[in-house]
């Protein structure tokens, strides 16, 4: 199974970017970023563009809005958008991290500097949220656990001053309802990070998926960001594949081109065993990837030659089988990390040529599997296998 940081990565709190985005806060308060309805709509398009996986339309949309706010931390943090969602598309690609770091600093940087002349400005909250919530996820992506509690605690600071305006605004329910359900949840789950937990106050797993869920309902601009969470949490947390598969095809109709909804479609009817729904899902993720579309490479690419292999493995279908895995294996390294799909891909390329008669050919896969660093669960199957060769009747 994959690492935590590596099956779970919502969008979590883009939502203080879109709360900005979203509407007025109830109380009186100066003139932001907000008022201005060019910047409102310039803001929407690009992220609309961003979800359907146009970074270059995207970057175009949100460097014209840095030019015309030189001094804003609006600028850094759009501009921060695309290599953020390249790096959730590929997550062990770490070439990406540098840059984006540096656009969260220069955001907290000019933050700093508009809250340090008005403690309640309104635009240095929102983006002092959202830089130090983004950061906290990189950082929790490459298990700096300390560095990410540490952020998401300042992220929940802000959030919270912001909420305080305006408690009504379903937009604003996506950071407090994420914050609530997975303070409550994660650490049942993953006692390892139970640390952690004194960081935060106490969450409600309950409260958190109805926070969500009106989000995803009521939301102005956040309810893109509230589904993609719910679908995450219902596919990995809750084990309700059902509804993760409702958000996964509500988040299709909206972005056909997003790689990331695209795949969870597919992984969804798998675990419902709709192999049928499955299997034309997922190939149109790997034919997408060898025509090489945006977003189609890397982590999602490899999940669905993955998961095609292994429905052909149980198909009997062993040529099939292995042709997807040749596929799979030539894809790019993309990170220091060994891919768990290539791992878990020579473990049933092993047992696909156990099935065709070709056992020693097998057996060089299995090793492969056992030398490899994860997961357990393989490398255990893999010795088995090497006992006792896949059956081929």
């Amino acid at each position: 199974m994959p690492h935590l940081t590596q099956r779970f990565r919502p969008l979590v709190l883009l939502a203080v970017l879109l709360a900005v985005i979203a509407g007025q806060p109830a109380l009186a308060r100066p003139r932001t970023i907000l008022d201005d309805a060019e910047f409102r709509a310039e803001a929407q398009a690009g992220l609309d563009k961003l979800y359907d996986m146009d970074f270059n339309g995207a970057d175009a949309i949100f460097a014209g809005i840095s030019k015309r706010y030189p001094d804003h931390p609006v600028g850094p943090f759009l501009e921060a958008l695309s290599p953020w969602w390249q790096i959730q598309v590929n997550i062990l690609d770490e070439s990406r991290d540098a840059a984006f770091l540096k656009s969260m600093d220069e955001v907290l940087d000019r933050c700093k500097h508009r809250l340090k002349k008005d403690p309640q400005d309104l635009d240095g909250l929102f983006f002092d949220a959202g830089a130090h919530a983004l950061r906290g996820r990189l950082y929790a992506d490459r298990g700096s656990y300390f560095r990410a509690a540490r952020d998401g605690q300042k992220a929940l600071s802000s959030l919270q001053e912001v909420h305080k305006r305006d408690p009504q605004n379903p937009d604003l329910l996506l950071g407090v309802g994420l914050f609530d359900y997975l303070a409550d949840v994660v650490p049942r789950q993953h006692p390892f990070l139970r640390v952690f937990t004194s960081f935060f106050p106490k969450g409600s797993r309950e409260r958190g998926l109805a926070e969500l869920e009106q989000a995803a309902e009521k939301g102005q601009f956040v309810s893109t960001e509230a589904a993609f969470s719910l679908l995450q949490i219902y596919f990995v947390f809750e084990d309700d594949y059902a509804t993760s598969l409702h958000y996964a095809r509500l988040l299709r109709d909206r972005y056909p081109d997003n790689s990331l909804f695209h795949v969870y479609e597919g992984r969804s009817f798998a675990r419902l065993n709709l192999w049928d729904d499955a299997r034309r899902s997922l190939q149109e993720v790997a034919d997408r990837q060898a025509a090489g579309k945006p977003g189609y490479r890397g982590d999602v690419a490899e999940q669905a030659l993955y998961l095609l292999s292994r429905d052909a493995v149980r198909r009997r279908q062993y040529s099939e089988a292995i042709e997807l895995l040749q596929r799979l294996e030539r894809q790019p390294p993309h990170g220091r990390e060994e891919s768990v799909y290539k791992t878990l891909g020579r473990l049933y390329r092993g047992m696909a040529l156990d099935a065709l008669g070709q056992r020693d050919e097998a057996l060089r896969f299995y090793k492969l599997v056992r030398s490899a660093k994860g997961p357990d669960s393989a490398r255990e199957i893999a010795k088995n296998l090497m006992k006792y060769p896949y059956p081929s009747g």
